[in-house]
């Protein structure tokens, strides 16, 4: 990829906008520097090690230097929402917050602020809030959207809060026409909370968007996280995230990763479980059919004694799509007793389709369980047999086993109205989607 141009769009785009962001002088000082630390290094490509599966000749094609200014109507977005009864909706609209879309009086424990008000009212504490990204390939986005930082929003859960509804946050990109948008989210969830999470990228229209999205959580001691991230963009969005996560001691992180559209998805998430006894558990399911390529980055830090990571990421291309799967776990010397668990299953349905998977372990003590594993291939013909010898015809028989190996991660979501829903939008994006909803 020829990145230069990409970076004077970038730069162009920043001169243009800067004098309109909020935060006064500071808030400057910080975008010029993330700015100048992006032009220096680059954007990430092939040659960074955690970014070589990515098509970044696709992504150079997004308009870096183009934003847009929609607005959008709750008819518009009610017809794309979630079965998600009683959830407090947050909705950000090409990357800002949307206050006449959104129930911002959150209550139980909760607190929501738009981080773009926040930036103009109070720069110190946006400032002090906000992650700074770091100059290595994994956070160049991150850099990008600090550059950028102008919108997005907080959520927090005090000490001890249990909110008795989910909280769905939606991402719409409007897609109107070419653009790029960024987007910083911050969540705090305190001592002993525990919070549920519906995270939803959507898109509009069928221009070519590209969302920015910049992340970060923070769990404290004791507290529990339930996180669904579905991305069900149109065939010309793309979508990259970085999220940042720190998990306290006996904290706990569920999270549950479909991606299930978008013309390419990069997903990076940095890990890390700082106190004892914490624990994550993690499950994913991408689908790359078409031209579709899904990326998705994982990079868990043990530090914490007798922490606890379970992954499951599974992967399904058809036509001529590409998938990824680049998983990291370190257990760092203190954390002893660590036990760490991570698989990546995948399936290929078409003789063009294409999945990387690269499970990886660096274990810097004795005392711990770590176990990884890693297959790509395509359906067992012993199963197919077994369907076939009891009359099934191969495509039923095909059918039933494709939507089977989704049906494990599926299983496993938090609500079950959002379950059901998500099993009909998996059915419809596999090959034999008619035949499959008939037996569903």
């Amino acid at each position: 990829m020829n990145a230069a141009p990409v970076l004077e769009r970038i730069a162009a785009s920043h001169a243009a906008l800067a004098p309109g962001f909020a935060g006064g002088p500071a808030w400057a000082e910080r975008r010029q520097h993330a700015l100048a630390s992006l032009l220096e290094r680059g954007l990430p490509d092939r040659r960074d090690e955690n970014w070589k599966y990515l098509d970044h000749a696709r992504v150079a094609q997004y308009r870096f230097d183009a934003v847009t200014r929609v607005k959008v109507n709750r008819e518009q977005l009610e017809r794309h929402l979630l079965p998600v009864a009683g959830a407090r909706r947050l909705v950000l609209v090409d990357g800002r917050f949307d206050a006449s879309l959104s129930q911002a009086d959150a209550g139980d424990g909760l607190q929501v602020e738009d981080l773009g008000a926040l930036l103009a009212r109070d720069p110190a504490s946006a400032l002090a809030l906000v992650r700074v990204p770091g100059d290595d390939a994994d956070d160049r986005f991150a850099l990008l959207a600090d550059a950028f930082a102008a919108d997005g929003v907080l959520i927090r859960a005090a000490a001890g809060a249990v909110p008795t509804q989910p909280l769905y946050l939606v991402h719409v990109s409007t897609a109107a026409a070419p653009a790029t948008h960024q987007a910083r989210v911050v969540i705090e969830v305190g001592a002993g909370a525990k919070l549920v999470l519906v995270e939803h990228f959507i898109a509009l229209g069928a221009a070519a968007a590209l969302g920015n999205l910049a992340a970060e959580l923070r769990l404290g001691a004791d507290a529990a996280m339930t996180h669904l991230r579905l991305h069900q963009h149109g065939d010309s969005t793309a979508q990259v995230k970085t999220w940042v996560t720190r998990l306290a001691a006996g904290s706990r992180y569920d999270q549950h990763l479909l991606a299930l559209g978008g013309r390419l998805v990069r997903s990076s998430l940095d890990l890390t479980l700082e106190g004892a006894r914490a624990d994550c558990r993690l499950t994913g399911l991408f689908m790359a059919d078409g031209e579709r390529q899904v990326d998705l980055y994982t990079r868990i830090a043990h530090e914490g004694v007798a922490t606890r990571t379970v992954q499951d990421f599974r992967g399904i291309a058809s036509d001529r799509g590409r998938g990824a799967f680049n998983g990291r776990i370190v257990v760092r010397p203190s954390a002893r007793g660590a036990d760490a668990n991570q698989q990546s299953r995948n399936l290929l349905l078409s003789p063009l389709a294409e999945i990387d998977s690269r499970p990886q372990l660096e274990i810097q003590v004795d005392d711990v369980q770590c176990r990884h594993g890693a297959t790509i291939g395509t359906l067992d013909p012993a199963q197919l047999f077994y369907l076939l010898a009891r009359g099934l015809d191969p495509e039923t028989a095909r059918a039933l086993l494709t939507f089977a190996f989704c049906q494990d991660v599926v299983g496993r979501l938090p609500l079950p109205e959002l379950r059901a829903t998500v099993e009909g939008m998996v059915a419809g994006t596999l090959p034999d989607r008619e035949l499959i909803r008939g037996l569903a």
